[in-house]
């Protein structure tokens, strides 16, 4: 519906089970599916010389890490 208000959301993108030489070619659509909003991009091998590539936003980094929390400041201590 055009009124609707669209809800998206927030998840890394995760694409697994990817061969070596097809890493760049995956790095790629995920870049072109976010642009720039990717603020990092995970390699990691598993088994049999599959990778999986994760690309996290700027808007979940955001999400995770969270803005309430008290920051300590020099003087906090317990006691």
């Amino acid at each position: 519906m055009p009124d609707e208000e669209i809800n998206q959301a927030v998840t890394t993108e995760k694409m697994e089970g990817i061969p070596l030489y097809l890493i760049p070619n995956a790095i790629s659509i995920l870049i072109r599916k976010h642009g720039d909003a990717i603020l990092q991009i995970h390699v990691e091998r598993k088994f049999h010389h599959r990778y999986i590539v994760t690309a996290e936003t700027l808007s979940e980094h955001s999400q995770k890490v969270n803005p309430e929390s008290p920051v300590p400041k020099e003087g906090d201590r317990h006691g």
